[in-house]
């Protein structure tokens, strides 16, 4: 697993939760999109904000460059997709058809189609160029969290919380086949650039690797003790990130399924292919490793009476902060007083 000593750099800017993050093709560029409605663009070598794209009135779920790097796509709770001029920052068209929210936007490898999962369990496919719709894939009975096309253009994978991944023929909109064997909601799915294997990041803290020829899964990769929400491999198929509620990104060996260690032979090798080229970081601000972060829930997940916390974020699970709420009632921050 990766963690704190293996960051370079933290970027700082959302107000909210961040709820996707995709690089340019050329590796300059990092869009993220947030619960604070905005879509940030950072500038990879330095970590610094140059742009920041208004225009959602919601939250933004997912955000996706096209292949050629010139056009954003983001998808957001205000039930729309808008197509985003990179170098200007200005938008260039809203797509709008899904009567939920937009959980994930998806380009083709060729960039003239874009596909969007929805909250209305529908997939939608969408010209590029004229922004019409194309198409509407229907079977899932649940939300459609997660949208892939494969390499070659020709089929789109598609995860849900219906527990059950399909994959649809771009061309005729027909689905191909339909993946069990979850237990839980499908949270991410992803093709390896060989497009040999998908790869499907589930709420059962599990991920699962399945053959696309046969449809048959190949297997299960177990280690993250919550919710998988990302899966991602690198770009020689051989090994696949992870992200998980747990805090944690694995790395596993696509050919053993094991999860691999820094005590491997060649870890660090593969960890810089997934690593943010990030530069100069000691102008960004510096990370506190001992920043409490308290996860608030209606399910107790512990007692404390008596503690002390210098510094500490207080955040429920709609992202909203309870500091003003837990000093309304008379609680004392030590670092207010420390401040004074």
């Amino acid at each position: 697993m990766l963690r704190q000593d293996n960051q370079k750099a933290e970027l700082y800017g959302h107000s909210r939760y961040v709820m996707s993050v995709n690089f340019s093709p050329d590796g300059t560029t990092l869009a993220s999109g947030s619960w604070d409605n905005s879509i940030r663009l950072w500038d990879v070598k330095t970590g610094q904000q140059k742009a920041k794209l208004d225009g959602h009135e919601d939250l933004v779920f997912s955000v996706n460059f096209s292949p050629d790097g010139t056009t954003l796509a983001s998808g957001s709770r205000d039930i729309s997709i808008r197509l985003w001029d990179v170098k200007t920052g200005q938008q260039k068209a809203k797509l709008d058809g899904h009567s939920s929210t937009v959980l994930s936007v998806n380009f083709s490898p060729d960039g003239t189609t874009l596909a969007s999962g929805s909250g209305d369990n529908s997939i939608r496919l969408w010209d590029v160029k004229t922004g019409q719709q194309k198409a509407k894939l229907d079977g899932h009975s649940h939300y459609v969290r997660s949208v892939n096309f494969s390499p070659d253009g020709t089929t789109l994978a598609s995860g849900s919380w219906d527990k059950s991944i399909r994959l649809w023929d771009v061309k005729t909109g027909q689905q191909k086949a339909e993946l069990y064997g979850h237990s839980r909601y499908v949270m991410s799915v992803n093709f390896s650039p060989d497009g040999t294997t998908l790869a499907s990041g589930i709420a059962d803290n599990s991920i699962r690797l399945w053959d696309v020829k046969t449809g048959q899964q190949k297997a299960k990769l177990e280690g993250h003790s919550d919710s998988v929400c990302s899966v991602n491999f690198s770009p020689d198929s051989t090994t696949l990130a992870s992200g998980s509620n747990d805090n944690s990104i694995c790395l596993w060996d696509v050919k053993t399924s094991k999860e691999m260690l820094q005590s491997d032979e060649g870890y660090q090798d593969l960890l810089a292919k997934f690593r943010i080229p990030l530069q100069n970081s000691s102008l960004l601000p510096n990370a506190n490793p001992y920043c409490t972060i308290l996860r608030i829930c209606q399910n107790p997940l512990f007692q404390a009476s008596g503690t002390q916390i210098l510094q500490g974020q207080f955040i429920s699970h709609q992202g909203i902060d309870l500091k003003s709420l837990y000093k309304s009632k008379g609680s004392c921050f030590l670092e207010d007083l420390m401040q004074k």
